[in-house]
C-alpha cells in the first residue's frame, strides 16, 4: 500500500510516498510561502500525478506536525496553520489522514532507522526494550518518548510539548543567560535556549558583555549580514574561526546535554537518549567533544547511573517521515 508521510516544520515542509518504509517520491515546499498545509498537499499530489500518473495516489496518510495535536486537529506552532485532518480528506480524497506531533513522528522512525544513521555519544549498551527519550533543536524544540508494549511487540509512543518548560539555569553564565533573555522574550522556556534562534540569542547575549565583543572576527559579522544567524555561528564555531561562535556553540551543547540527562534520569531511558532536529547533525564534532556528555552525566550521586544510558545523534535525513509513514500504514 503507498501512503503519504509528512514532516512539517517551520522553515520547510518535506512530503513523500512510501512503499513498505521505502521513499520512492519526495518533495519540499517552504511552509512560510503557503497559506496551509492543505495547500500543500495539493501541490504535491499534482507534482505525483504529473510525475507518476493517478495509480500512484495514496491510500493513507500522516502528517508530523510542530505542535499539540487534539481531535485530528492541529494549532501549528512557528506558523499561521490550523491543520484539520478530515478536511485534508475531503479535499485530497485521501481515505485515511491522520495527524501526530512531530516528534512523535520522529520518535516512531528512530525505531526503525538502522545503527549506519546513528552517531554514539557515551553511554554503555542500550537495553532493546528500554524507554526511549527522543529530542531535537531546530526550529523548535521537539520531545517524544517510547515505552515497549509487550501486549503489542512494539514501541508505543508518548506525545509532549517539553520543550517549552521552563529553562533552568545550572551555573552563573547560564543565569545571566537567562536574565538576557528574559528581558527580550518575557517567559524563557528550553526552546528559546535550544533552537535555531536560540543560538543566535546565546550570541547575542556573549557579545553584550563589552569585553567580548572585540573579539567577534570580521568574517563572522560579514556573514551574519546575508546569511541565516544561527548557521553561521554554527559554521564558524565548528571550524573555530570565531571564539565567541566557539563559546556560543559550546554552550548550547552543554545546555542540550543537561537537559536530554534529565530526561534520561525521569524516563530511566536505557533503550537510549537520541537526538535528532535540524541542529545536532550539523555539529557531530561539537556534541562528540566531550562539552555534551559532561553535561549529561552531571547528576550527582545519580552520575553513575545516568552514565551508563547511551546517547545517539540521529543523522537520518528522513526520520520524521519514516515515523509518519509507520503510523499511517497502520490506519
Amino acid at each position: 500500500m503507498i501512503v503519504l508521510a509528512g514532516d512539517i516544520g517551520g522553515k520547510t515542509s518535506r512530503l513523500a510516498l512510501l512503499k513498505e518504509n521505502e521513499i520512492f517520491f519526495e518533495k519540499a515546499f517552504p511552509s512560510a510561502d503557503n497559506a496551509s498545509l492543505d495547500a500543500v498537499v495539493e501541490k504535491f499530489l499534482h507534482d505525483v500525478r504529473k510525475a507518476l500518473g493517478p495509480d500512484s495516489h495514496p491510500r493513507r496518510a500522516c502528517f508530523g506536525v510542530p505542535g499539540p495535536v487534539e481531535n485530528g486537529t492541529c494549532r501549528v506552532t512557528n506558523l499561521p496553520w490550523f491543520v484539520d485532518a478530515r478536511k485534508i480528506e475531503a479535499k485530497s480524497k485521501i481515505e485515511k489522514v491522520a495527524l501526530v506531533n512531530d516528534f512523535q513522528a520522529a520518535a516512531l522512525g528512530v525505531t526503525v532507522i538502522g545503527q549506519d544513521s546513528l552517531v554514539p555519544v557515551g553511554g554503555g549498551e542500550r537495553n532493546p526494550t528500554g524507554p526511549i527519550v527522543v529530542m531535537g533543536a531546530g526550529t523548535g524544540l521537539g520531545e517524544g518518548f517510547l515505552f515497549w508494549s509487550p501486549a503489542d511487540n512494539r514501541y508505543q509512543v508518548i506525545a509532549s510539548e517539553g520543550g517549552h518548560v521552563d529553562f533552568t539555569p545550572r551555573s552563573a553564565l547560564e543565569t545571566g543567560l537567562m536574565t538576557y533573555m528574559a528581558g527580550r522574550y518575557g517567559r524563557v522556556s528550553y526552546e528559546r535556549v535550544l533552537s535555531g534562534q536560540g543560538l543566535a540569542d546565546i550570541f547575542g547575549f556573549l557579545t553584550s558583555e563589552p569585553s567580548l565583543r572585540p573579539l567577534v572576527a570580521e568574517e563572522t559579522k560579514g556573514q551574519m549580514v546575508i546569511n541565516d544567524p544561527a548557521s553561521v555561528i554554527a559554521e564558524q564555531g565548528m571550524h573555530g574561526k570565531d571564539p565567541i561562535c566557539v563559546m556560543a556553540i559550546n554552550l548550547f551543547c552543554s545546555i542540550l546535554g543537561g537537559l536530554a540527562g534529565n530526561l534520561g534520569l525521569t524516563f530511566l531511558a536505557t533503550g537510549g537518549v537520541f537526538i535528532a532536529g535540524g541542529m545536532a547533525p550539523r555539529i557531530i564534532p561539537v556534541m562528540s567533544n566531550g562539552v555534551f556528555r559532561q553535561a549529561f552525566e552531571a547528576k550527582g550521586r545519580f552520575q553513575p547511573l545516568i552514565a551508563k544510558i547511551p546517547c545517539f545523534v540521529v543523522t537520518h535525513p528522513s526520520v520524521g517521515l519514516l515515523g509518519a509513514a509507520t503510523v499511517a500504514s497502520r490506519l
